[in-house]
């Protein structure tokens, strides 16, 4: 019987995990009232590590009492939760007194209990640079894309939308920033609808070392309308050094404009009049 109770909570226990490893975030509040001045300090709570946990916590409390700081330690510090995922939350801290008004982003990673920057999902350079100016430093995190303000205790007036900032997305890193809709060659054949600025991905097998590859055609809906953004191959970790393995190609595109697409995928030879030797054709709606 003690073996039957022991294996069911070791289930019930890998259950309860899997159940809460894509939650948003919690954020609770804790009221600080002193003579002058009000505080609500967000607080995270529930995160997978409580290190880290412990770590973001005394970040977002200093950053109020910094808050509290720069309008005199009097009037209000309140805050908007602007961006929440599972080991990703935003905040922006607002400071009142009277007339007088001091903004601050706070931008979590859970993973590690620090600040996340634009550098974690975004290639810098030129293009960045050109897109959003050269000190992009000052930014906050929301659902929709990303707020600059011209400088420290701003407000946040500068926006950009994530679909702006698509083409220099580091493709490994961008599932944790946004929703990026998974599909296999067994998607062949059937519709997967989509909102516009919404990203997908195709996971397909694949061994360049043949020279075959995945090339896609797109037919339909307006010229441009889904766009490549980023292709990255992977192999097993227990066969790394051997050269030739057969792995797993991942293939991102972004939806960037309304319309009824016929998404086709072929692995072949492209010097070779062989033509496929499979296949994945997929109707994608974009609303």
């Amino acid at each position: 019987m003690n073996k039957i109770i022991g294996a069911f909570l070791a289930v019930s226990l890998l259950f309860c995990q899997s159940v809460f490893a894509d939650q948003p975030t919690t954020v609770l509040t804790e009221l600080k009232s002193g003579k002058q001045v009000t505080l609500e300090v967000p607080v995270i709570d529930g995160a997978n590590d409580e290190v880290f946990q412990r770590t973001a916590n005394s970040l977002l409390r200093s950053a109020a009492e910094d808050v509290a700081d720069k309008v005199g330690k009097q009037g209000t510090v309140t805050y908007e939760v602007t961006l929440n995922r599972p080991s990703l939350v935003s905040i922006l801290l607002k400071g009142n007194n009277g007339g007088r008004s001091y903004f601050r982003a706070v931008n979590i990673d859970l993973t590690t209990g620090r600040d996340f920057t634009l550098d974690d999902f975004f290639f810098g350079g030129e293009d960045r640079e050109k897109l959003l100016g050269k000190h992009a430093e000052n930014v906050l995190f929301t659902e929709e894309g990303i707020a600059l303000s011209d400088k420290k205790g701003a407000a946040y007036a500068q926006k950009f939308s994530y679909q702006e900032l698509l083409p220099l997305a580091r493709i490994g890193d961008i599932g944790r920033l946004l929703t990026v809709w998974k599909l296999t060659e067994t998607s062949h054949g059937r519709i997967l609808t989509l909102k516009k600025g919404d990203l997908f991905a195709f996971k397909l097998n694949a061994n360049p070392s043949t020279g075959y590859q995945w090339v896609h055609t797109v037919s339909g809906g307006p010229a441009n309308g889904l766009n490549k953004i980023g292709s990255s191959f992977v192999i097993p970790n227990s066969q790394k050094e051997q050269v030739g393995t057969p792995g797993t190609e991942f293939q991102f595109f972004a939806a960037k404009e309304p319309g009824t697409y016929q998404f086709k995928l072929g692995y072949q030879r492209p010097w070779e009049k062989a033509g496929n030797i499979k296949e994945c054709n997929v109707t994608i709606v974009v609303k």
